[in-house]
């Protein structure tokens, strides 16, 4: 363009239409801003603040979202989508099998927890914690919320528990709730590295708005303008790969009954969202630390002592009654009771700081739009009400899963299998070449068996030279499937498939021990998960356990046999069972929750078996411990028996001996032997049960 032809360029045009709609949308703020009051200019403050923080978390988790290739490799979708569809797709999910397998044995027993006092005088606290977290980790079914926990973690490489409590769930007495969460609906800073240093925890779900009536009624209707619309785009609000936790609860956002604050009336934010139709709506609950401080009046106190200070209006002190005396009247000398004054006091107060959000903030916010709560965090614990757990830390908030380590072996060995079996398929049903002229027609050639195809020529059909499998195919699918075994640590030894000559117990148990030690590092990851869930169930329980739920205790008592040594069952009223009850205060003390190292991982029976016999060979445990333990049939009933058996004839032999006189011979403790059988065996010929279980 000349300088003087009156044009502008395509960049300027640009620049100017841009600086246009930036002072028309200034102006449309400023007349906004003119009709709301100052409480609701503040809220859209609020709103705009968590809008900035949601963008920032979003930004930066975009790195790390490998969810949808994990989750394609999980279900055993290794092939891309311009696969031919004549080729083969042979799917061996070993993957699905490794995951699988690795959730079983890491979830296969129940964590052996312990609570244990940090100062002097919290002993019987922690004991009562102990026995309270035992009994609410079986009544929220919470081993199989940890298996789901664990699967969430080996799928995407990190896994979230959120853990809190609803006060007016059964009937009024409280329940805990802890329900997995998937990562995808997670986000945090950028400098996060772990729940404990984060700024900031928002979790997004979505509810229906059945929910938002029961938790929120007098925001339903505000809510429902808003309903379907979202602030992620449309394919990662689909993305609902498993069902987070158990729809009964439906607590994995903190219901208005949770929170204590005042319903808020609408605000509005910038524009982004997508708008859907349905009637589910998109919550997003920020759980953020927040240092604002607030200025608040207290009593000044010295020395220990409350001041106070006469009260003082128009330059006279403000007088109360006092007390009564006895006076006389002038008049006629009569006594009568005379009330007496004293100024009246005031507490001397001074102004001072303090944390506006002492356990955190909570802002929850409906459809991007609507804010419901802003709040102080109702839960005292230590930071945020999330535990997590990563299947392989690389020092990130984001851990790497299973699928993507093995997503190149897995790749080759389908493919490997594919192209086999097309070479087999080949070799069943084989190309043809065909004359030209021959005088048959190509369409009427069918590979079925017993076809009779008429032809002048004899030459002029023959098949195509069949392909060959290469030897290297089935070596190089032996490779494949090693080193996934190896990268994934669930070698042959893990699963028990040992050679012939590795039968000895102390074989078995050092190839198995030496052989899942990278499964090994992964339940220490999770009981670090563990461990969190467990401190914050002890504060939530010291916070809002009141006891109303006493604990009920068994009394073991030895068993009465009948005449024939059976055990005798006693009925339902005589079971001994008493009911302990607490109160708040008992709960109160400073304690560590802690987990014992390795207990959730799985047990060979053999090798246990193995250990305890030799205990018991080396005299290092007694016969009744190794009965309870593997719990030999009879050890209730034939056991106590044969121990007072044997006493009984220890004293008669004692007797014997000290008369002078030689002692009967111990009668056999077998339980197989007749009561009224005249001759026995010697007792060393006859197995005890000991004996009769080792065989065995």
């Amino acid at each position: 363009m000349g300088a003087n032809s009156g044009l502008l360029s395509m960049d300027e045009y640009k620049a100017r239409k841009q600086e246009e709609r930036e002072r028309k949308r200034e102006r449309r703020d400023e007349r906004q801003d003119d009709d709301l009051t100052d409480d609701e200019r503040a809220r859209a403050k609020v709103l705009s603040y968590c809008a900035r923080l949601y963008d920032e978390a979003r930004t930066a988790r975009e790195p790390h979202e490998t969810f949808d290739t994990a989750w394609d490799l999980y279900i055993g979708n290794v092939f891309p989508r311009s696969w031919p569809n004549w080729r083969a797709k042979i799917t061996i999910n070993k993957i699905r099998a490794f995951i699988t397998f690795m959730q079983a044995i890491m979830t296969d027993n129940k964590p052996r927890m312990s609570v244990e006092p940090l100062v002097e005088g919290s002993e019987d606290a922690a004991d009562l914690l102990r026995k309270l977290v035992d009994r609410d980790w079986d009544e929220n079914d919470m081993q199989q919320k940890l298996s789901q926990f664990v699967l969430h973690g080996l799928i995407w490489g990190t896994a979230f528990m959120k853990i809190t409590y609803d006060p007016y769930a059964d009937g009024g007495r409280g329940r805990h709730l802890a329900t997995p969460i998937v990562p995808y609906r997670i986000y945090t800073n950028r400098t996060a590295t772990c729940i404990e240093d984060a700024e900031y925890i928002i979790h997004r779900d979505e509810v229906t708005m059945g929910w938002i009536r029961r938790n929120f009624p007098d925001r339903a209707n505000h809510v429902y303008k808003v309903r379907g619309m979202r602030t992620v785009d449309k394919r990662e609000g689909d993305r609902d790969y498993i069902l987070e936790g158990d729809a009964s609860e439906q607590q994995r956002i903190v219901s208005a009954q949770n929170v204590n604050g005042n319903i808020t009336p609408p605000m509005y934010a910038q524009p982004y969202f997508m708008d859907d139709d349905g009637d589910s709506v998109e919550i997003l609950e920020y759980w953020m630390r927040d240092d604002s401080l607030e200025q608040y009046e207290r009593q000044v106190v010295r020395d220990g002592v409350a001041l106070t200070e006469p009260v003082v209006e128009d330059g006279m002190y403000v007088l109360e009654v006092a007390g009564k005396k006895v006076e006389f009247s002038e008049i006629d000398g009569q006594p009568f009771l005379a009330d007496t004054y004293k100024p009246k006091m005031k507490p001397v107060m001074e102004s001072a700081w303090r944390m506006k959000y002492p356990n955190g903030r909570l802002v929850i916010v409906a459809g991007g739009k609507c804010l419901l709560r802003d709040v102080p965090a109702p839960f005292q614990v230590d930071g945020f009400p999330f535990a997590m757990w990563k299947d392989y830390d690389v020092g990130g908030f984001w851990g790497q899963g299973e699928p993507l380590a093995l997503k190149d072996c897995a790749v080759a060995l389908n493919r490997v299998v594919s192209q086999v079996y097309d070479i087999l398929e080949k070799t069943g049903n084989p190309s043809y070449i065909l004359k030209k002229g021959a005088g048959v027609n190509a369409s009427s050639i069918k590979a079925r068996p017993g076809q009779v195809i008429p032809m002048d020529e004899m030459d002029a059909l023959k098949p195509l030279d069949k392909p060959v499998i290469p030897q290297q195919f089935m070596e190089l699918f032996g490779v494949l499937r090693s080193a996934m075994g190896e990268i994934s640590g669930v070698n042959d030894s893990v699963m028990g498939q040992l050679p012939a000559a590795n039968t000895a117990f102390a074989t078995m148990d050092q190839l198995q021990e030496s052989g899942a030690a990278p499964i090994r590092l992964k339940v220490r990851n999770l009981e670090s998960g563990i461990r969190r869930m467990g401190k914050l169930r002890v504060a939530l329980i010291q916070q809002w356990d009141n006891g109303r739920q006493p604990i009920r205790e068994r009394n073991e008592s030895e068993p009465q046999l009948d005449d024939e040594g059976n055990e005798i069952v006693q009925p339902v009223k005589s079971v001994d069972v008493q009911f302990r009850s607490y109160a708040k205060a008992d709960l109160q003390g400073q304690v560590e929750f802690g987990v014992v190292p390795i207990s959730s991982l799985s047990t060979s029976p053999a090798g246990t078996w193995n250990r305890f016999m030799d205990l018991y060979s080396k005299h290092l445990i007694d016969r009744r411990w190794w009965h309870q333990k593997f719990r030999i049939e009879g050890w209730r009933t034939e056991l106590p028996r044969m121990e007072k058996q044997e006493k009984e004839d220890a004293m008669a032999a004692a007797a014997a001996k000290q008369a002078g006189k030689p002692g009967p011979a111990p009668r056999s403790t077998s339980t197989n032997r007749s009561r009224n059988a005249k001759q026995q065996a010697p007792a060393s010929h006859v197995p005890s049960r000991t004996q009769n279980a080792a065989v065995r």
